[in-house]
């Protein structure tokens, strides 16, 4: 199925969409068992292993499939009646696969990829994979169009746990069956990435960007900078960027998505903290209502992090009013600051 039918199919549907989450090791590909790229992660397995079965979570297979496999392998049923099936069945077919992961040096759990209209098994199913001497297991599959990994530059929605957010995170289990408002927010995320992805491809007549300054004063502003560029490239293509950070507009680059034209400010973190500060003019071009609805922060924690680790990125966008929030629902503080001028006669 072309992306553009696949895109308004998912937003067309009006029938709830069984959702559930596979919790498994972090990855750059999951394309096999390579050198460089083990899997990080901390399910008893790993301990002694450096690949988990999820290494072939997005290789595609002979027949066009993709299968995944999920700790603890087979020892462990998939509860599908939870996804809204009989007790006695066997699968549930048409369902959303998430699978999230703990990114290695923030220890934030995201969504690295998803298989759309996937069949997931109550009882894990034998594949033809071997991995240390085993047969693998999995315990979901579908057709490998319809499977996307999310390159580590774009992993950006974090899944919370349910000891920071009771009764709608997942727990200690590598599966869970998900809460109503988080489904919401990854069916969301899950579209605008589809649609993003859907106008990416179609052809432009833009010029190349232009001002990228390589000269940033600090190198975890650089590596921020270069971060959302990446980013944005990812999403839009190249020529849909511009840098205007030498023009103190209160923003550093502008993004062309779709119809709208972004202005994204980047902060860069060197740690895994939250905290960073807009200059007069920033908060002031943020707060113009002129502005609020296309102003994105753009904020990279551990910036200059080194593999496997990676820089994470969290993308709060103009909700309604003063509220800034991120596609997973996190939400900025924004505590306005006075300054001073002091001097002596």
């Amino acid at each position: 199925m072309a992306t553009e039918e696949r895109v308004r199919k998912v937003k067309m549907s009006t029938t709830p969409t069984p959702i559930i989450y596979f919790n498994i090791g972090w990855m750059k590909r999951y394309a096999g068992v390579v050198d460089d790229d083990e899997t990080q992660g901390g399910h008893g397995y790993l301990k002694g292993h450096r690949h988990g079965g999820e290494s072939f979570n997005f290789s595609k297979c002979k027949d066009g499939k993709v299968r995944g496999h999920r700790p603890p392998g087979s020892s462990e049923k998939t509860n599908i009646t939870k996804m809204g099936v009989d007790k006695k069945a066997a699968e549930i077919s048409g369902a959303l696969v998430v699978w999230i992961a703990k990114e290695p040096a923030s220890g934030r759990s995201l969504i690295v990829g998803w298989y759309r209209n996937a069949t997931v098994y109550r009882e894990a199913r034998s594949s033809d994979i071997i991995l240390n001497g085993h047969k693998l297991f999995y315990s979901a599959e579908a057709a490998a169009s319809d499977a996307v990994l999310l390159p580590p530059l774009i992993r950006t929605f974090q899944v919370a746990s349910s000891r920071t957010n009771p009764g709608a995170g997942f727990g200690q289990k590598p599966t869970w069956y998900g809460a109503e408002q988080v489904d919401k927010r990854v069916w969301d995320y899950i579209r605008a990435y589809d649609s993003r992805r859907h106008s990416s491809l179609k052809p432009t007549k833009k010029s190349p960007p232009k001002n990228f300054d390589p000269e940033l004063r600090r190198k975890v502003e650089k590596a921020a900078v270069a971060h959302a560029i990446a980013y944005f490239t990812e999403l839009y293509g190249r020529n849909a960027l511009e840098s205007v950070e030498s023009y103190a507009k209160g923003w550093d680059l502008e993004v062309v998505a779709g119809k709208q034209r972004l202005l994204v400010e980047v902060k860069g973190l060197a740690n895994s903290e939250l905290v960073c500060e807009l200059t007069p003019n920033e908060y002031k071009k943020m707060m113009l209502p002129v502005h609020r609805a296309s102003y994105i922060v753009y904020v990279v924690n551990n910036a200059l992090a080194e593999p496997p680790a990676v820089p994470v990125a969290s993308i709060f966008k103009h909700a309604s009013g003063k509220r800034w929030v991120t596609d997973d629902g996190r939400e900025l503080i924004i505590t306005p600051k006075t300054a001073a001028v002091l001097s002596c006669s």
